[in-house]
């Protein structure tokens, strides 16, 4: 005997099918722990999010978020996916200004949801949080191919899940970038590397990411870490100041032939900064995850 649970890929951060990065949203009410995880692992996406019933009433869903060897407090791009599934099958409604509140392992995050046609998804992450790397330019520099003058600066950013961001010299020297999938399985929670400027017109920098140790050897388009690249160039004045916040967009994805194009604010400068992400979605497969019955 079997139950049907409803399953849909969404690509987030894009609005063309088959670009940007998939993930599996899954109803998940009912389901254990441990075939949430393995469902993640059958899947074998970079993650799967499944839609539980809200634990407070003001709030809209609980999301819980797994790649395919862990749980994960929050990630950017499921986040947009349960998003886009709530709104676009009919699940909540908003008032005009309301934003989407989702209950994460991060906290609650407020979505809010705009433009017409397509919606722009946009979150607010969790306030940053820095620390210094625990590894060298010469240690990042190699886990990727490059020579330590090719690593600018490096630190350990969270707005909802530490990253080591790590800002390289030139988009010339992002092209000569060779991961080292065991050097990378070294750094623990991923590294995102990033450079200013970009291979597109319509973007103003250029990013990957890594995160081997969580059974994801490199994302398509990461929503977490971007939002901590942006904290990061926030923190060193790498891009220019508009009043109290700078805003930028970003594309990854691109060596991967999974384009996405994340878009990006830092309001609060410079005392209280808040990391704003946001992205387009689009759902190409919708049924049923046929499971046996508990």
């Amino acid at each position: 005997m079997t139950v049907a649970r409803t399953i849909r890929h969404v690509d987030a951060f894009t609005t063309t099918p088959l670009h940007g990065n998939p993930a599996a949203v899954v109803d998940g009410e009912g389901l254990s722990t441990e075939t949430m995880q393995r469902i993640a692992l059958n899947q074998h996406l970079s993650e799967t999010v499944f839609l539980l019933p809200p634990r407070a009433p003001e709030h809209h869903a609980h999301i819980r978020i797994f790649t395919p060897g862990t749980e994960l407090p929050f990630a950017g791009h499921p986040t947009i996916a349960a998003s886009h599934v709530l709104i676009s099958e009919g699940r909540v409604t908003l008032g005009p200004v309301a934003p989407l509140l989702l209950e994460t392992g991060a906290g609650v995050i407020p979505v809010v949801v705009s433009g017409d046609g397509a919606p722009l998804y946009t979150m607010t992450q969790a306030s940053p949080q820095f620390r210094p790397a625990e590894f060298d330019r010469a240690t990042i520099a190699a886990s990727i191919g490059l020579q330590p003058e090719d690593i600018l600066r490096a630190e350990h950013v969270s707005t909802g899940i530490f990253w080591l961001i790590a800002q390289v010299a030139s988009l010339d020297a992002m092209m000569r970038v060779q991961p080292d999938i065991m050097a990378l399985m070294k750094i623990p929670h991923g590294l995102s590397i990033f450079c200013i400027g970009a291979q597109s017109s319509d973007a103003d920098i250029h990013v990957r990411a890594f995160a081997p140790d969580a059974g994801v050897f490199e994302d398509p388009v990461t929503g977490s870490s971007n939002g901590c690249t942006a904290a990061f160039i926030a923190k060193h004045a790498l891009m220019p100041l508009k009043g109290s916040e700078i805003a930028y967009t970003s594309e990854q994805g691109l060596e991967m032939g999974q384009p996405g194009r994340v878009h990006l604010r830092v309001s609060g400068l410079p005392d209280a900064p808040s990391v704003h992400v946001g992205g387009h979605a689009v759902t190409v497969l919708r049924g049923d995850l046929l499971l046996p019955a508990p």
